[in-house]
């Protein structure tokens, strides 16, 4: 649809320019190289209308042609309208104006070449895509194609070639998505373990039996049957040995609806794997390929009719990447490198490192992959001596992990990590989320924004820059790996969940700054006596740890700590002697919630907290003092059963803020609390029992400038006026509200909304409709457990920007609203439904299947 409107609009301008030929008298050279590289497009268009390209790149090009398309009719008719005006004037404003003609011409002149240049780099990237989307399009057929008997397809290359991102794009290609109820993506690296990947493959296909403790051959004999019944596609990341495939073999039955996408670099493994099946061998980029998407990173702004391309740095990019070897990872590296230098001298300079700069140690000897090691070892050596610290601390975390990014901002605040000037005052989620940008645009971590909070969320690392980064950080003694050649006393340690081998021993280390748990480790014992030895720490995680009942009283011998989080740790007593701790800036006690959790009155002494995370549960004689807390940033689990609601006034720096109401408390009390909170970005409120009324609800004021997401579950017949919420609000999400009365009529005021979600009896009313003209920035829209609601109309005009919709467990809903046939940006839709004829009416060839035709994906699940 965004291609065949915008051959419309691209159609529309040609006309222009065909009518009005004769007026661009000056210009004309400008005019018909802008008329030709028009006509180019349009041909491009009319093949991407045929084609029906489905991707984030096709997203990104389809915006680009938009921008050109409205520049170039403003350039026209600009120019237009100064003629028209000029013939309608007297002669002496004419006369008087003739000194103006030439510098408009020499504008327009220029603002028509750099058009010409954006749409010649349009037409570029379009062939560029063109490949690609064939390569995908091959992959996808052999997966969803029912006379392809291969149940496993491969991707094979060397590292660094793009196997994952042509992997990534297979996976979630909608054909692939409608074709297949289940799928499951898995990061095998060298060191998996085989319950991990049946254990991930299991959470994907059957959730509903993860949280059962199984032992393998259970798992084993679980996978096999649900993959025997069930049609699902796992992707295997990365798997390095042939043995490898052979240990996770065993849960796939013969000749059944699952089918396996695998990557590696060992082409062995895709044989292993299947003797007779599709390997897709992806070829290293054309010089001319090379030079498109460096051209892309290094010079951003070559679009815009001011940018002019130094062409000996032009000249000397294109020396560069003959060193990249056609590989896409050393493309980005050295683009990301390049971008943050600016001038001629800076490039030379980083041209003669390039040539001489190896990564000391390596015994890789293809000239390829030697090349990508060249180019990462330089672009580490290049960062800044804050992004040195940061990038090195990655290493430590277990290959394809996910890391949290809030976290590691912590983590990093913890360990002291230089701060740039330009820092100063900020945040430290706003400090980290800074980091975390330049590393990316430096294409040396992979990350990407939430489409929600418009922040990086989770990053990682490409296996290529891990190996790069872990040799370098196990030269600055920072880490130990498996295959390190001299004993040595790393300063971080990371341990995942069961993997308690020579853990003692390397506890026994004084100089252990950090030790992170990334995954529950269970039952241990002889924390009172690492504690008593670890007295330099300065980051302690200990995710999941059983200590059964109270904390050793040694952990307040961690003076130094910065960082601790006994998140889903079994405790049922804190200990006192955590008073000494004062230096700590992050705290998380959100202990497992089966604990109810005794905590002295020790935590008004830590002044410098910048994050605190409470227990649901505590002991019913805990009573907390938070006045002080001054420098909090995020304040999690606040109970006012617990605490006094007039402490929040004074947390000024807060920016998020979750509270649970127990007892009585009126809405006055707390919007005086709120009001003073100017900086909040992020709000939920809780009141416990749920489905008692609250006392003055139509009180709250939520007088706070910077609010963007709101999270309600209150009981509440019906919402405050639109006049009560803030104008910039961006997400709203309503549970076990009990409304009575529509929603919609309010909630499609606030316009700055792009995602609405009303779950678990936020409703109990039977009509819902949504407003022409309402919602004009709303994306996505959950309605999930709604059991009285019935009725939902949606006029025309509403939503014009709604991306998913996500209907689930809304039993009594009769059917989807005709008016979604008006919603055309709509790409996902997914219902989730005990309802047979509900999914039979919405299938192609049902009644009303007018309804969702135009939607790329519609799942039932």
């Amino acid at each position: 649809m965004a291609e065949t409107l915008l051959s419309f609009g691209v159609e529309k301008l040609w006309d222009l320019l065909v009518r009005e030929s004769d007026r661009f008298q000056g210009v004309k050279k400008q005019f018909n190289e802008l008329r030709s590289d028009l006509n180019k497009l349009r041909c491009f268009l009319e093949d991407a209308d045929a084609k029906k390209h489905q991707s984030a790149m096709v997203s990104n090009t389809v915006k680009e042609v938009k921008e050109i398309v409205y520049d170039t009719e403003d350039i026209i008719e600009t120019f237009l309208r100064k003629k028209q005006l000029g013939r309608t004037r007297g002669m002496k404003k004419r006369i008087k104006e003739f000194a103006c003609v030439l510098p408009d011409r020499r504008k327009i002149a220029i603002d028509m070449e750099g058009l010409s240049k954006r749409i010649a780099k349009v037409i570029c990237d379009m062939q560029s895509l063109g490949v690609q989307q064939e390569n995908v399009k091959k992959l996808v057929g052999h997966l969803v194609e029912v006379e392809d008997s291969s149940q496993v397809v491969s991707i094979t290359g060397m590292g660094g070639i793009g196997k994952t991102t042509l992997a990534r794009q297979v996976f979630n290609h909608e054909t692939v998505k409608s074709h297949f109820a289940q799928l499951a993506w898995v990061c095998v690296s060298q060191q998996f373990t085989r319950k991990y990947v049946w254990q991930t493959i299991l959470r994907k296909v059957g959730p509903e039996y993860i949280k059962l403790e199984m032992t393998e051959d259970e798992l084993q004999e679980k996978l096999f049957r649900l993959l025997g019944t069930r049609k699902a596609l796992i992707v295997l990341d990365d798997i390095w040995r042939e043995e490898d495939w052979d240990m996770i073999e065993p849960i796939f039955p013969l000749g059944k609806g699952w089918k396996v996408l695998l990557t590696s670099r060992n082409e062995g493994v895709a044989l292993r794997a299947n003797p007779n099946g599709f390997i897709f061998k992806p070829d290293c980029l054309t010089p001319e390929e090379s030079w498109t998407i460096f051209r892309r990173i290094v010079f951003p702004g070559e679009n815009t009719t001011e940018y002019k391309v130094d062409e000996k740095m032009e000249e000397l990019g294109k020396q560069m990447i003959k060193h990249c070897g056609g590989l896409p990872l050393a493309l980005k590296v050295l683009g990301g490198l390049l971008v943050v230098h600016f001038t001629l001298d800076e490039w030379k300079r980083i041209y003669g490192n390039i040539k001489s700069h190896i990564v000391g140690g390596t015994s890789f000897n293809d000239k390829n992959m030697s090349s990508v090691y060249h180019i990462l070892h330089l672009s580490f050596e290049e960062l800044p001596i804050y992004l040195k610290h940061c990038f090195l601390y990655l290493a430590q975390f277990p290959e394809d992990f996910t890391i949290d990014l809030e976290k590691l901002s912590y983590y990093w605040a913890a360990e002291g990590m230089p701060r740039p000037r330009y820092y100063d005052g900020a945040t430290i989620r706003k400090v980290g989320d800074g980091y975390i940008e330049e590393l990316v645009k430096r294409n040396m971590v992979i990350s990407e924004r939430d489409a929600r909070t418009r922040r990086f969320e989770t990053c990682h690392l490409h296996d290529i820059v891990r190996e790069v980064c872990l040799l370098k950080a196990e030269e600055e003694n920072l880490i130990e790996t498996e295959n390190s050649k001299s004993p040595s006393k790393p300063r971080r340690l990371v341990v995942k969940g069961g993997d308690k081998t020579d853990m003692e021993g390397k506890l026994k280390n004084p100089k252990l700054r950090s030790l992170l748990f990334i995954e529950e480790l269970g039952g241990y014992r002889g924390f009172e006596v690492w504690f008593t030895r670890l007295q330099l720490m300065r980051v302690l995680d200990l995710h999941g740890v059983e200590f059964g009942g109270e904390l050793p009283s040694s952990i307040g011998l961690l003076i130094h700590l910065r960082y601790l989080s006994l998140y889903r740790a079994k405790a049922s007593h804190l200990p006192s002697s955590m008073q000494n701790l004062k230096m700590l800036l992050y705290l998380n006690l959100c202990v497992q919630e089966s604990c109810y959790i005794y905590i002295p009155n020790f935590l008004k002494e830590m002044l410098e907290l910048k994050y605190l995370s409470l227990p649901l549960r505590m002991d019913d004689k805990v009573k907390l003092e938070l006045g002080n807390l001054v420098n909090l940033e995020k304040l999690e689990n606040f109970s006012t059963e617990h605490g006094g609601v007039g402490d929040l006034q004074f947390m000024t720096r807060l920016r998020a803020l979750s509270i649970y109401i127990r007892g009585r408390l009126t809405m006055k009390t707390l919007s005086s609390s709120l009001s003073k909170l100017r900086d909040l970005e992020n709000l939920t409120i809780c009141y416990y029992p749920m489905y008692a009324p609250m006392s003055g609800i139509e009180g709250l004021v939520l007088d706070c400038d910077q609010l963007k997401h709101l999270n309600l579950r209150i009981y509440m017949p019906r919402l405050p006026d639109e006049q009560h919420f803030p104008w910039h609000l961006r997400n709203i999400s309503l549970a076990e509200c009990c409304l009575k009365e529509d929603p919609m009529p309010i909630l499609e005021k606030l316009l700055q909304l792009n995602e609405v979600s009303l779950s678990h009896q936020s409703f109990c009313g039977k009509r819902m409709v949504c407003s022409d003209g309402g919602f004009p920035q709303l994306q996505k829209l959950d309605l999930c457990g709604l059991e009285e609601w019935e009725e939902w109309i949606v006029e025309e005009g509403s939503m014009p920007r709604l991306h998913k919709l996500t209907i689930r467990n809304d039993p009594k809903l009769k059917e989807l609203p005709d008016g979604l046939k008006f919603i055309t940006s709509l790409k996902e839709v997914h219902v989730i439904l005990n309802n047979w004829d509900f999914k039979k009416k919405l299938s192609r060839g049902g009644e009303d299947y007018y309804k969702v035709q135009h939607i790329p994906l519609v799942r039932f699940l």
